[in-house]
């Protein structure tokens, strides 16, 4: 027997049962008049309360993380011929067949990377963001099950590890802890060394960072819009310039490493 959204099954003589769209109706009849009990259930009309949640949960035969992967590789390519395919979202057909096999190990490395991440935050007892409770639960499947609410994670995710690698390359050369800041917050003016420019590209901030080095070897950053039209010009100064800038200089920590933030900055 097999359920679809319309049909009817019914018998002389004993019980009927029939369903017409999301509804089952049950009865049972004895004799021509009949007594008995009948009964009906409508899907659509139970209610579970607020200890019940729903979710769509999608199934498929290649690792998601794979396939935005492979998605981010081909953003990375600027196609004038047209010979690149249009993708237009992470499920797209298109794509199934583009990922390769470097697609799909860079995909484990990834998904590594940000276990073991995990692993030194619950080491120390670090509560985790709901943003990371459900990268822990999508790090450790194996990316083919997962619910609707997962794709736009997963999308990003690359970008994420490539931010997160940059940032701690860079970290490693400078304090882990800042040096000579009596304060969370110092009003100040510092000479700054250019280190390294990061993109950050979230649902809420569309930015470069600006990532420089003080006098103390702490690192500093601040960040400005990409539609800031003054970006090129930073960007030529800092070439071959070390810039001053006033502003109110706080300390971040961020897994573990600290830096100075500068707010209401102001170049001398």
């Amino acid at each position: 027997m097999s359920y679809t959204n319309n049909w009817q099954i019914s018998a002389i003589g004993g019980g009927v049962l029939a369903a017409s769209q999301n509804t089952i109706s049950l009865s049972s009849h004895n004799g021509a008049q009949g007594s008995g009990w009948s009964g009906a259930l409508n899907f659509d009309e139970l209610s579970y309360g607020p200890d019940v949640k729903k979710y769509e949960v999608y199934e498929i035969s290649v690792d998601l993380l794979a396939l935005s992967v492979c998605w981010a590789r081909y953003r990375k390519v600027r196609d004038t011929s047209g010979l690149h395919p249009v993708i237009t979202k992470l499920l797209d057909s298109e794509l199934f067949r583009l990922v390769t096999d470097d697609d799909v190990e860079q995909a484990n490395i990834i998904r590594d990377y940000y276990s073991k991440k995990i692993m030194v935050w619950k080491l120390k007892n670090i509560t985790l963001t709901p943003f990371r409770e459900d990268l822990n639960i999508f790090v450790h499947s194996d990316g083919k099950t997962f619910k609707e609410t997962m794709i736009p994670l997963v999308y990003r995710l690359p970008e994420f590890y490539e931010y997160d690698v940059e940032f701690e390359k860079m970290s490693f050369e400078y304090n882990r802890e800042v040096k000579n800041h009596e304060s969370m917050f110092v009003a100040d003016s510092k000479q700054l060394k250019f280190v390294k420019q990061l993109s950050v590209n979230t649902r809420k901030a569309k930015c470069k960072e600006y990532w420089f080095s003080d006098s103390s070897n702490n690192l500093v950053t601040f960040s400005i819009e990409n539609n800031n039209p003054l970006i090129s010009m930073l960007d030529m100064t800092l070439k071959n310039n070390d810039v001053k800038v006033d502003g109110r200089y706080k300390k971040i920590v961020r897994d573990g490493n600290e830096y100075l933030k500068i707010e209401k900055f102001s170049f001398v």
